[in-house]
């Protein structure tokens, strides 16, 4: 193959330059009409030998200069040029005084309309004039030497242009309407060894691409106004593949019409090769990281993480919800949340300087030993970052410990042995009584069952004997109508008895009956739906019932006794689809918490108050007047985004009181099994924490609580309307 000559393409370069620059100075010279363009500031780009002839003014004067300069009483037309100028108005006529140097003054008739750039705005506009009457001329010598010295200028002007568009890096290529390629520079050719007679022979540079429905796409989308730029594989003449960056423009006419496309193709094989050797740095570093056995965390100097290693997440045990969330915030709290003492990790070496390296040991919550290494990243004297490094050291500890243990060591080992024997065995009995207890909801139903049989044949007695005794009442009264003389020992049984107040008491005494029993029936339903006797398994039910309920068995201690005033309830119910859950360990729930709040109300209240008769009626009377008070609010946990109720999953119950609140030292260990802060006797210690095993585990959800002192504490019960 005949090695290419670079100078001999050089040259059909320039001799295409030669010959758009010939053709633009003809275009110039012999337009017969006055023709002048100016840009967005109204500024001379270009004029016509007839339009100099008109001012009387060489074209090198005129160009760069403001129209209004060379016609000042052009400013008239001002608000006409600018429509054109901003787009609003395609096209604009006027009627124009001007007067040549020296010369009478003529009229003439302007058309003017907007050109337009490759990105489809506005340049400027185009101003075409016409003489009204018979124009003055000035010396034709001056003129000829004014034109002579602008052609020479607009040489060189060209030869720059081409010499800027052939010297190019990028590979350049313009089409025309129907995608055959008119031009191609220098570094077009180099790049894809393709002429431009030997790319004019397909349409739409279709060799160029692997595939041509892709040379199609674009050329249609670039054709109808938009712009196309994307990264992809490009044929050589040798089908070879290119990685270039394209970009493709319109070519837009001064009327805004597409009229070709503009290629500009940059070859990134060196880029892409690049990359692929930091990719291939990064693999490498990823994989030293992971094989290494200390955790690894990786800070820039706000203190975000930049890397840190499986290891590291290994060692803190970072939950997956807190890890996958990539909030580093969040991690950074969880990580220093678990130190128990650490002079720097704490903070992740905040005020540290930029040269300071550090070496601490630390303890963990979870009784672990970590050896803690860090040095700073400084980039040009600033610190940029800092590197961590971890070990576990827990078990080198303890070997370090048993080997320096002595015989009292190993008694000591023992008498704790026995203490923890002892504990065991203490746990187990209350192991014991919380199985008890939990049987409360069996006996709850058993003692409802048998209540229930005799209320019901009480009750469904009640309306044969209010029948009977309104029969018999009503034989006596015909007895006493129709034999208003009875014998003697008759008129002293009615006297005894007192015949009328009995017939109307006996009516009421049926009626208080009827009252007891139905009073009994309630308590019977109400102690079913707490115990959920009758049901088994995960089933729908609506949670205000179990709360009504498990309030009607406790409404003897939400009365008021001599040891403290009444608690008052407060009920905010919303409307609620039936849920499903487990209904009798949710109702055991319910009671733990209600049980809870009113205890701390009575603790609130016996320190704070005392009873008083006032106005001859006992009142309880505090110096703060507090009123003891549970609250209890359900509700839907909703989404702005899903307005739907249906569409929301997760049911929301608040138990709050106004109680003295839970101190600060307590909180945390709230939930811990045989936690309790109230006196031996009264407190296992099991409530919330069983509580909370029926929320956490056996329904997926949560519970909360917040508390402030002297106000009260709210709990917080969180769980999907459906389980999985």
């Amino acid at each position: 193959m005949a090695i290419a000559n670079p100078k001999a393409q050089w040259g059909s370069v320039l001799n295409r330059a030669n010959h758009a620059e010939k053709y633009l100075r003809w275009f110039v010279e012999f337009c017969p009409v006055p023709i002048a363009m100016f840009d967005s500031n109204l500024h001379y780009i270009l004029v016509s030998q007839p339009w100099v002839k008109m001012l009387g003014i060489p074209r090198l004067k005129l160009i760069g200069t403001n129209l209004y300069d060379s016609l000042p009483k052009a400013v008239a037309h001002r608000q006409g040029l600018e429509r054109c100028l901003s787009g609003g108005q395609m096209h604009y006529s006027a009627e124009v005084e001007i007067a040549r140097r020296g010369a009478s003054v003529n009229n003439f008739q302007w058309d003017v309309q907007p050109w337009y750039t490759d990105d489809g705005s506005v340049g400027g506009i185009i101003v075409a004039s016409n003489a009204l009457a018979a124009p003055q001329t000035e010396s034709l010598k001056l003129q000829l030497a004014n034109e002579i010295a602008e052609r020479k200028d607009l040489e060189d002007a060209f030869t720059k242009i081409g010499t800027a568009v052939e010297s190019a890096n990028d590979a350049i290529c313009i089409t025309d309407a129907t995608g055959q390629p008119i031009y191609i520079n220098l570094a077009f050719s180099d790049l894809f060894d393709y002429s431009l007679p030997t790319l004019q022979k397909s349409p739409n540079l279709e060799p160029l691409f692997t595939d041509q429905q892709t040379a199609q796409v674009i050329h249609s989308a670039v054709m109808h106004g938009g712009t196309w730029s994307s990264e992809l594989e490009m044929c050589d003449r040798k089908y070879q593949l290119i990685p270039v960056s394209l970009k493709v423009n319109p070519v837009k006419s001064p009327s805004g019409d597409v009229i070709g496309t503009t290629y500009i193709c940059t070859n990134i094989r060196d880029r892409k090769a690049a990359e692929a050797e930091i990719n291939k740095s990064f693999a490498a570093l990823g994989a030293t990281l992971e094989a290494t056995a200390d955790g690894i965390l990786v800070l820039d100097a706000n203190g975000n993480i930049i890397i840190c290693n499986q290891k590291f997440v290994d060692l803190w045990r970072i939950p997956d919800r807190i890890f996958r969330s990539h909030d580093d915030s969040h991690i950074l709290k969880y990580v220093a949340k678990r130190i128990n003492s650490a002079k720097y990790l704490h903070t992740f070496g905040k005020g540290m300087g930029i040269g300071q390296n550090s070496f601490e040991i630390v303890e963990l919550d979870d009784g672990r030993t970590l050896e803690c290494y860090s040095q700073p990243q400084n980039v040009l004297d600033s610190c940029a970052g800092r590197v961590w490094s971890l070990r576990d050291i827990t078990e080198r500890l303890a070997a370090e410990a048993l080997v320096r243990a002595s015989e009292e060591k190993y008694r000591l080992q023992a008498e704790k042995l026995e203490h923890a024997l002892q504990e065991l065995k203490s746990t187990q009995s209350q192991l014991i009584q919380a199985e008890k207890m939990s049987g409360l909801g069996q006996l709850v139903a058993g003692i409802a069952h048998e209540i229930n049989n005799p209320v019901n044949f009480i009750y469904g007695n009640l309306s044969y004997a209010d029948t009977y005794t309104s029969e018999l009442l009503s034989l006596v009264e015909v007895y006493r109508t129709y034999y208003p003389e009875p014998v003697e020992a008759v008129q002293a049984k009615l006297e005894e008895i007192d015949i009328d107040f009995l017939a109307s008491d006996f009516v009421k005494l049926v009626g208080s009956i009827r009252i007891g029993a139905e009073r009994i029936q309630g308590i019977v339903q109400s102690l079913n739906k707490f115990s959920r006797s009758d049901e088994e398994g995960c089933k729908s039910v609506d949670i205000h019932e179990g709360i009504n309920s498990t309030l009607m068995i406790l409404q003897s201690r939400l009365k008021a006794t001599p040891s403290r005033p009444e608690i008052k309830v407060e009920k905010i119910f919303a409307h609620l689809p039936e849920v499903e859950c487990y209904a009798g360990q949710l109702n055991q729930v319910f009671m733990n918490l209600l049980t809870n709040a009113i205890d701390a109300l009575e603790e609130d209240a016996q320190e704070n108050g005392i009873w008083q008769v006032v106005n001859d009626k006992p009142k309880w009377i505090r110096k703060d007047e507090k009123v003891s008070k549970i609250l209890i609010q359900t509700e839907i946990l909703t989404d702005n985004q899903i307005p739907d109720m249906q569409k929301c999953d997760r049911l929301i119950v608040k138990i709050s009181d106004n109680g003295k609140g839970i101190p600060e030292e307590l909180r945390n260990r709230l939930f811990d099994l045989f936690f309790t802060t109230k006196p031996v006797g009264k407190g296992t210690g099991l409530g919330l924490s069983i509580a909370y095993q029926i929320i956490t585990e056996n329904h997926g959800g949560k519970l909360s609580f917040s508390s402030e002192l002297g106000k009260g504490t709210e709990f917080t019960i969180e769980i999907p309307l459906n389980q999985p």
